[in-house]
């Protein structure tokens, strides 16, 4: 790729909306939340990393741009590693602990500000 291509493809970077990402996440939050508070909803976004909606931006929109930026392959890990404490909590629900889900749910905020902290990063090597 050379220089005018690797600009052109920043360029496209930089109109990625990260806010829309962070919105993302924050609706995943509200959903596991809402599940584990009894709500009757989908549980597929809260516990499949592909199924939900930050899921698909990171695997439709940032993979194929910009998946060669390690932030970005952390951005996947710790994306993962949120899906995996969700579906733990998911798990001792189901099993009739709704207080202890709702007890670890402070796991999922220590994990989101590390999110939260790679979208940033990200963003700001490329967006020009």
């Amino acid at each position: 790729m050379n220089r005018e291509e690797q600009n052109n493809f920043l360029e496209s970077i930089g109109r990625l909306d990260f806010e829309q990402a962070r919105i993302k996440h924050v609706l995943f939050k509200s959903k596991l939340r809402a599940l584990l508070y009894g709500a009757d909803i989908d549980t597929e976004p809260v516990i499949s990393t592909t199924g939900c909606s930050l899921g698909k931006w990171i695997y439709e929109v940032a993979m194929p741009r910009i998946g060669h930026m390690p932030e970005v392959k952390d951005l996947e890990k710790v994306h993962n590693e949120m899906h995996v404490i969700a579906r733990r909590l998911w798990q001792l629900y189901q099993q009739g602990q709704q207080d202890q889900a709702l007890k670890e749910l402070s796991q999922i905020d220590d994990t989101a500000q590390r999110l939260l902290h790679l979208l940033g990063e990200i963003e700001r090597k490329t967006v020009t």
